[in-house]
């Protein structure tokens, strides 16, 4: 089966010269793997790397399909909604627009084929023991919460690549087990 991702020779050096990765050559396999490493050896980097976040130095990264990337800390405005972690909230308003009387051209494109996007994100969140509502602003969310939220849209992306940051940092154990 072919490698899902495949680093060759990458390199990675900060603006101030820090080196960080140097001439590594990574073959990941399809399936869960995880990356265990010191704090500060790198570990975050080449995830970033890996997401597109990041340019490699040197070297090159392939990714086999969409890659989608949960980080470590997530930082939003304070005025945004779970609907807006999740990715959805134009596909919803388009959704309530249709659903109004709008037939034009760019609601319809809008909502494309997520008719059902509401229904599918209320289910992710509720299969991750989420009750917060689609409309609720996040900054109400404890942080395992938020990493919860994002972790349902990866989840509503169906990413061929999921790169989790530690993505069990700021969940109680319940949540973990969950995760």
């Amino acid at each position: 089966m072919p490698a899902a991702i495949v680093c060759s020779d990458l390199s990675f050096s900060w603006p101030d010269g820090t080196s960080v990765l140097s001439g590594l050559d990574l073959s990941i396999g399809p399936g869960r793997t995880g990356l265990i490493g010191a704090n500060g050896s790198g570990k975050s980097t080449l995830l970033r790397l890996i997401a597109g976040e990041l340019h490699p130095t040197a070297g090159t990264v392939r990714a086999r399909g969409d890659v989608g990337y949960l980080p470590q800390a997530i930082t939003l405005g304070v005025r945004s909604t779970v609907s807006d972690l999740l990715g959805i909230t134009s596909a919803r308003r388009a959704l309530h627009a249709i659903e109004a009387g709008d037939a034009s051209e760019n609601a319809f494109a809008a909502v494309g084929d997520d008719w059902d996007v509401e229904e599918r994100a209320r289910a992710w969140l509720d299969r991750l023991g989420l009750a917060a509502g689609l409309d609720d602003q996040v900054q109400q969310l404890s942080g395992g919460e938020t990493i919860l939220v994002a972790l349902a849209a990866l989840f509503l992306r169906r990413p061929d690549v999921m790169l989790l940051d530690e993505p069990t940092n700021n969940l109680d154990l319940d949540a973990r087990q969950r995760l």
